[in-house]
């Protein structure tokens, strides 16, 4: 039983051969065959996990995976997982019986090989076998993970940078929210490959140009695919109108897309990955300080009353901006009226408000409640933006 725990052990372990020695040593191909699967286990790991990320952040790379794996399937239709599961259970079965002859440590002196392990690492310094492992597995991962970004892209480029139209029964909000939230990680965790695998002695390793030349590929495919979430954004701007949310996405692509340039001389100039860090921390600081500078809630309100969509605006959002924009409300109630009409015909009603009564009735409530609070503030707390609106207000609404 000793000998059989071990073997299936053995079976699902990729760092020990696959086969027993006395048949490891016969066919070389098999042997290469082997080294090349248990090289293979993380960049398919890796591969996998972007596949997933870009399937859900594209509705047309989902419709071709799709169809790619419904057609991939067909092929094994009449395939018996039974006899599958019978056959490695048999291949255990055979380890079990071809190792009994070895070895193996036993379970009291688990303890003396664990700690003869120990001693061995200790005494190990630098292995360059494993570095050309690391190596062979990186090129791996950047040309798996190139040629997928590569059909993403084409695909971006094809249908969203150039006359894109909405479709019919085609979720804008699916397009932006979901596919922009899956598209930024997955450009972040473009970013942490490129960290993990330039992080030590990778970085220095004399036969690592074709791997940096893959790695700078990696980002520069990167950096399209930043357009193309920048596209969905102004897409969905136009026909929405302008949030929060939305500035937030564009903002955080600027920041991305200067950590991609960074990363780009990093691996071209050997950086450290501080290299990276502290200067996108002090761009991301300069990006923030400069949008502190702007009265937001007065632009967005100012973009969306002059948006041709009339159908599409959120006209709730109106009420949720800073009171110092209700004077330009009131100045626009026809536009807001336009807007809350157009809503009705509308196949799917989102707003709350039905009427430019109701809408101003909240409206005239908001501002009164807006006077008596700064009112009751006094000078101290007084500032430009502020005061000019209570003037305003006062005069709209006494």
């Amino acid at each position: 039983m000793e000998h059989l725990f071990y073997a299936i052990i053995r079976v699902f372990n990729m760092m020990q051969p696959l086969l027993p020695s006395g048949l490891k040593k016969g066919p070389k191909g098999i042997e290469a065959v082997f080294s090349i699967l248990r090289l293979a286990i993380l960049p398919l790991g890796i591969f996998i996990l972007f596949f997933l990320v870009f399937r859900a952040g594209n509705p047309i790379f989902k419709e071709w995976s799709d169809a790619f794996s419904q057609g991939f399937w067909e092929w094994f239709e009449d395939l018996s997982w039974d006899l599958i599961w019978f056959m490695i259970l048999g291949f255990a079965l055979l380890r079990s019986f071809f190792l009994q002859k070895r070895n193996w440590p036993s379970i009291l002196d688990d303890a003396k090989f664990i700690n003869k392990g120990r001693n061995r690492r200790r005494r190990r310094h630098f292995n360059m076998n494993g570095l050309h492992h690391e190596y062979r597995m990186a090129i791996m991962v950047f040309i798996s993970l190139n040629l997928l970004l590569l059909v993403v892209n084409v695909i971006d480029i094809k249908w969203f940078w150039f006359g894109f139209e909405v479709p019919k029964q085609f979720s804008l909000k699916e397009f932006l929210h979901e596919g922009v939230a899956y598209l930024i990680i997955s450009i972040l965790m473009a970013s942490a490959v490129v960290f993990i695998f330039f992080r030590n002695n990778l970085n220095f390793y004399p036969k690592a140009k074709s791997l940096r030349i893959l790695a700078r590929i990696w980002l520069i495919q990167n950096g399209i695919l930043v357009i193309s979430v920048c596209l969905r954004t102004v897409y969905y701007i136009d026909f929405h109108g302008l949030a929060y949310g939305r500035i937030v996405v564009i903002s955080t692509l600027l920041v991305v897309s200067c950590g991609l340039f960074l990363l780009y001389r990093k691996v071209g100039l050997h950086h450290h990955s501080a290299f990276v860090f502290r200067r996108v921390s002090a761009f991301s600081m300069l990006l923030l300080a400069i949008l502190s500078t702007m009265d937001w809630d007065q632009k967005i309100s100012a973009y969306n009353l002059n948006n041709g969509r009339i159908s599409e605006i959120d006209v709730d959002n109106y009420l949720r901006m800073h009171p110092r924009t209700y004077p330009l409300i009131y100045e626009n109630l026809d536009i807001v009226e336009e807007q809350i009409k157009a809503h009705q015909s509308n196949t799917t009603r989102w707003i709350k408000y039905v009427s430019i009564e109701d809408f101003k009735e909240t409206l005239d409530l908001n501002a009164q409640n807006f006077i008596e609070e700064r009112e009751d503030l006094g000078f101290w707390s007084w500032n430009y933006a502020d005061g000019k609106a209570l003037e305003k207000l006062q005069r709209i609404n006494p």
